[in-house]
């Protein structure tokens, strides 16, 4: 069985079930803002936003986490997690996310393994929602991405009104639907034309950058020292929110607690944007200034990784766009470098 339907009416029963054998997260209203939260029984799940305003990266990779204790005479890692977990309701650009996530904290890259992140990704079931209507900060399309991209999905959602639509895309999703065979319908040939044509009407309302990236990244490599970067600096003030809240950013910095001969070991999220993030314990500052900082965070995204890992590191969800606090726009970087 790769694909099921279920009513919305019924879909508590789906996560019922998934509850059984590992902990749902989904997106739950509290205090008037949706966000992914352990769902259960009393929670109503949250299927009309175009994006959260934080991605479920933190799930895998949380804000703050303590990787090993230690006093005056031992030291103990703390162990790795190891419980299932199932995300509903991820974006397929916050789900597609992850895979650039997971070439970081794998031994894909160059040999390191982060057991803590991969361990949560192993361990987990991702079912994104398809996008039916995206938001007009979305530019998912002009990044190789779409409204129902399975990269780093499971299984693909898709809201049809009164009913979803749910189709596997891994192994670990085909099994999952499966094993909710008693709560699922098989899918048929009509919603699966409806989810269809649910994409093909999203991706037409979505608006394209036209930027050819290898362009940009090739003007970005020859304009390091171009005064365009004063320009597009001018209104930052530093705040680090694009970082925070981009689903690809993974930088992090570490930190020992210490108090009555007893401590911890902290991994806690950082930010290029932050003027100490550089700062050498000698006091040298190779980015001492907003612009380096700013072309650093930039240049990053559009042209390091794709020297290092093979593709550009941002997905279109928007969000640096709708919560930088001065307006800045990662799509006028783009496309002011495909120009020049």
């Amino acid at each position: 069985m790769k694909d099921g339907v279920i009513s919305k009416q019924d879909f508590p029963q789906f996560l019922n079930h998934l509850k059984k054998n590992a902990k749902v997260f989904a997106p739950v209203v509290t205090n008037g803002e949706a966000g992914f939260k352990e769902w259960s029984e009393e929670d109503s799940v949250e299927f009309s936003y175009s994006n959260l305003k934080l991605s479920p990266k933190g799930l895998f990779f949380p804000q703050t986490e303590t990787i090993l204790s230690f006093d005056a005479g031992s030291v103990e890692e703390v162990p790795s997690h190891e419980e299932k977990m199932v995300v509903f309701g991820s974006r397929p650009c916050d789900s597609r996310a992850l895979t650039f996530l997971d070439k970081i904290f794998s031994e894909e890259n160059k040999g390191y393994n982060d057991p803590y992140y991969m361990n949560r990704r192993e361990n987990a079931v991702m079912i994104s929602l398809a996008c039916s209507d995206p938001c007009r900060t979305c530019f998912c399309s002009s990044l190789g991405s779409g409204p129902a991209d399975e990269a780093g999905s499971d299984i693909v959602c898709f809201d049809l009104g009164d009913k979803l639509y749910l189709k596997a895309v891994t192994e670990k999703g085909e099994l999952t639907i499966k094993d909710a065979g008693k709560v699922l319908s098989p899918g048929d040939e009509s919603v699966r034309k409806d989810a269809e044509k649910q994409t093909a009407e999203a991706l037409e309302s979505m608006n394209n950058l036209e930027a050819d990236l290898p362009s940009v990244k090739k003007n970005m490599d020859d304009s390091f020292d171009d005064p365009v970067w004063d320009r597009l600096t001018r209104n930052c003030i530093g705040c680090g929110a694009c970082t925070y809240l981009c689903p690809t950013c993974y930088c992090f910095d570490i930190s020992d607690e210490e108090r009555m001969y007893k401590g911890k070991r902290i991994r806690t999220w950082d930010s290029c944007q932050y003027a100490s993030f550089t700062k050498h314990a000698s006091g040298h500052n190779p980015r001492k200034n907003k612009k380096e900082r700013l072309r650093q965070r930039f240049m990053h995204k559009l042209s390091y990784t794709v020297e290092n890992q093979g593709e550009v590191f941002c997905v279109g969800c928007g969000r640096c766009i709708t919560q930088c606090p001065v307006n800045i726009d990662i799509r006028e970087i783009i496309t002011t470098f495909a120009e020049k």
